[in-house]
């Protein structure tokens, strides 16, 4: 029998062996409901909202920032019960610090083409969210899932390729929720699909790059709660080249008595559409 809970899924996601919260993922968390706040005040959203001439304007803030803001309340809210799986997975296997700068590269390489061809074919549309990052990091996962997993069931006589389930996802949003920009998401699946094949490799800053701005946070990652964990790249960089990959859906198929595996090698750092 297969052994499922509410709280096996949060221990397996958001925590690493029992141990405390991803610091990014819960900090972003936070940061995307202050900046839904900030917006309810100041209205921010104005100058965060992607427009499709942004990148032909060099409006460097919109083409990178766009993912910080939020249109409603369920708006932020869906995004980040969505983001917060893969983003925590991704973050205790990939390192802290390096997972901010994929965040970085997935949201401008996402605005990119969409301003390309919004430009000429949805001139005078907007768009503000996280969710093309969490259709990136599912498009990674579903890479990940589909080398030792190459199909998903559907129902017990339908399979499909599990390499494509993050287009099914797509289209599937797109029918139920008509106001979301489909052309975001399926950029955001590309970007996900580049990065998954290396092909984004030369933008990643190299390890030696990502262990000189982390020896200029450290003050500021010292004032991380301890109930966070920081994940150092001098551990994480070995994971990433080991490629060790644990199923994104192990805690809904794990059987009784058995227990998760491939955590973080390291014990990371635990410090004090508009």
């Amino acid at each position: 029998m297969s052994s499922f809970s509410f709280e096996s899924i949060k221990d397996h996601f958001l925590r690493s062996n029992g141990g405390s919260p991803p610091a990014l993922t819960a900090g972003l968390s936070v940061f995307l409901v202050f900046m839904f706040i900030m917006n309810s005040i100041f209205g921010i959203n104005k100058a965060l909202a992607l427009n499709t001439d942004s990148l032909f304007t060099l409006d460097l803030n919109r083409i990178s920032l766009y993912p910080l803001g939020h249109v409603s309340i369920l708006h932020v809210i869906f995004n980040i019960l969505g983001l917060m799986t893969p983003l925590s997975k991704f973050e205790r296997s990939h390192g802290t610090v390096y997972t901010g700068v994929m965040l970085n590269l997935f949201a401008v390489f996402t605005a990119i083409p969409y301003c390309v061809f919004g430009y000429y074919l949805w001139p005078n549309t907007k768009v503000l969210g996280s969710s093309g990052w969490f259709f990136s990091f599912i498009t990674f996962f579903a890479y990940k899932e589909s080398l030792i997993k190459p199909t998903f069931r559907v129902t017990p006589q339908y399979s499909i390729p599990t390499l494509y389930t993050p287009l099914i996802l797509v289209l599937l949003v797109g029918l139920l929720m008509p106001g979301s920009s489909f052309m975001g998401h399926l950029f955001a699946v590309v970007v996900g699909y580049a990065y998954s094949f290396k092909y984004m490799d030369v933008l990643v800053p190299p390890s030696k790059v990502i262990e000189w701005i982390e020896s200029k946070l450290e003050k500021l990652i010292d004032l991380i709660p301890s109930a966070f964990t920081y994940y150092k790249e001098v551990d994480a960089k070995h994971l990433r080249e080991q490629g060790e990959y644990v199923s994104l859906f192990e805690p809904l198929t794990l059987e009784s008595g058995e227990t998760a595996s491939g955590g973080f090698p390291g014990e990371g750092r635990v410090v004090g559409t508009v």
